[in-house]
Formats: C-alpha cells, sequence, structure tokens
C-alpha cells in the first residue's frame, strides 16, 4: 500500500448555494463547537468531562458581484437583504481526479452581518460574511 499525502487544493473544491456555484468565492471556512467541562467528584482530579449545546458558525467570503447575485435573489423571494437568507451551502472538494470527492453540506445557514467597503487603489471588493447554520453533514 502508498501512502498518498497529497492534500486538496482551492482549485480542486465547488461551493453552491441555492443551487448556484459560486464562482466568486475567495474563501470559506465553518466549525462546529460544543460545550465541554470537566466534571469533579472526590479530590483535585476531574473524575469525567461533561458535554453542553452544540453551536455551528463560520464566515464566507465573497467578491461583490456574487453577494450582489444573493442579495438580488433573496428580494426577488421577498426578503430585505441578505439577513434574510436561509439556505444550505453544499461544499466538494478532490484531491485530485483519480479519487472521490467528498462532500459536506452545511445545512440551513444564515448571514449574521455583512459589511462593504472599498479603499483606495482597490481593484475589487471582496465581503466577509460570518454565518450560522444549524448542522453539518460531513463526508457524503
Amino acid at each position: 500500500m502508498i501512502f498518498d499525502n497529497k492534500e486538496c487544493t482551492w482549485a480542486n473544491m465547488k461551493v453552491v448555494v441555492l443551487g448556484k456555484e459560486l464562482t466568486g468565492i475567495r474563501g470559506i471556512k465553518y466549525k462546529l463547537t460544543q460545550e465541554k467541562e470537566h466534571l469533579h467528584g472526590a479530590g483535585d482530579e476531574p473524575i469525567g468531562i461533561q458535554r453542553g449545546k452544540r453551536t455551528y458558525e463560520g464566515e464566507i467570503k465573497l467578491l461583490k458581484f456574487e453577494y450582489d447575485v444573493l442579495a438580488d435573489a433573496v428580494r426577488a423571494a421577498g426578503g430585505r437583504d441578505i439577513l434574510d437568507l436561509t439556505a444550505d451551502i453544499i461544499v466538494t472538494y478532490v484531491k485530485d481526479s483519480t479519487s472521490a470527492p467528498r462532500t459536506d453540506i452545511i445545512r440551513g445557514f444564515q448571514f449574521k452581518e455583512f459589511e462593504k467597503g472599498w479603499e483606495q487603489g482597490a481593484k475589487f471588493m471582496e465581503i466577509t460574511l460570518p454565518i450560522v447554520f444549524m448542522g453539518l453533514q460531513q463526508n457524503i
């Protein structure tokens, strides 16, 4: 057996929202966290770890034209702005053309906030949008 340590590259990722592949995406990250704390009894060493609630959050970096496409879709559906969007994000990636694709589905995401800004000399606008979501299905 040969161990292959190749990693997937950005060029081998596809991100889909509302059935549209985001070609103007510049970055995505997502995480799940769970509250955890030591359970203490007799003595000063923990006897276990207790779990609490889970939370899901992340961020998407988009070019302005891609942000505009999503904002227009929300308004066409009767929403006020991009903060009214609820959808899934499908992230598919492969390490090379011979490996099987892996897919993560970010369920029921919403944008938490948005901010636009330009600076002198800028060639494009990149917008970072924090997200929260309801769940994550990995390696579908």
